[in-house]
């Protein structure tokens, strides 16, 4: 789950599925459902977290390398800018509260330090997040066991981590990156990674950005394409999670165990909330 201020900040996400992904949309609909009708009990406002602020990283970690999306979409700035957008009812309605309100919304939201759920990590160290709160009380009543599921969550995000790390740090990756940005050097475009064009790229707001954004993600693609940088990445990465959860067998099938038997409430909360809806919408 992401801990968010409203919407403001993401903590713990990653730029790919932990797992194999089991409905994934369908179970983050469903946390926010839950933390919804949590936060509204305690006579607080909510807006749904959506999936991700980065679609665009979420699609492609380690480099643009569809063409036909490169044409379209550019590096994803619309989508970004839509969910901002978004975001800005929940902002407002968080900065219009008195302090003493705000405070009992985080409160409210993230929980007290009364009683901590932990988790120890892959590389070392243990997280901890409160066992009290609306979060909290979504993954009990979404997984079963929110001490488990907080386990088996940030343990494989962890996990994920490491496996694009690994990917990123390989000799091969790393050559097939150097063919890749001389390629971009000859469509005349500096860059020595596709994450700092990216980031280049977005930090433009001047008139005509997502057009250039598109010349470039189109480069990138192609670049992608030539230099084997997509190959690579993608052969990489699948060996390094196949390798992973060879090593770490155990956490990712708890996490799989989990978001699979949390499905059939999850689909049926989204159901009861989608009927409410529409209940609410039907003049009376």
């Amino acid at each position: 789950m992401r801990h968010a201020l409203i919407g403001l900040a993401v903590l713990g996400g990653c730029a790919v599925a932990p797992v194999a992904p089991v409905e994934p949309d369908v179970l983050q609909q469903a946390e926010q459902v839950l933390i919804g009708a949590c936060m509204s009990g305690r006579g607080l406002r909510y807006w749904p977290e959506p999936k991700s602020r980065t679609p665009d990283m979420d699609r492609f970690p380690f480099v643009v390398d569809d063409e036909e999306w490169a044409r379209n979409n550019g590096y994803g700035r619309a989508a970004r800018k839509e969910l901002e957008k978004a975001a800005v009812p929940a902002q407002n309605y968080f900065r219009g509260l008195p302090e003493g309100k705000r405070r009992a919304w985080l409160t409210a939201y993230h929980g007290d330090r009364s009683a901590v759920l932990e988790a120890a990590l892959p590389v070392g160290g243990t997280v901890g997040h409160s066992a009290g709160g609306c979060v909290a009380q979504a993954w009990q009543e979404l997984y079963g066991d929110k001490a488990r599921w907080f386990r088996a969550s940030r343990v494989t995000q962890t996990l994920v981590q490491m496996r694009i790390g690994r990917t990123q740090a390989d000799p091969a990756y790393g050559a097939a990156r150097q063919r890749w940005s001389a390629c971009m050097k000859a469509a005349g475009f500096t860059a020595d990674t596709p994450l700092a064009l990216r980031r280049e790229r977005l930090a433009d707001q001047e008139g005509g950005a997502e057009d250039r954004d598109r010349r470039a993600a189109t480069a990138e693609a192609r670049c992608a394409t030539s230099s084997g940088l997509s190959r690579t990445a993608r052969d990489l990465d699948q060996a390094n999670a196949a390798a992973l959860e060879a090593r770490y067998p155990a956490e990712y099938r708890n996490a799989r165990s989990l978001r699979e038997a949390a499905l059939p409430r999850a689909r049926a909360l989204i159901r009861k909330s989608l009927i409410a809806e529409q209940g609410e919408e039907t003049p009376s």
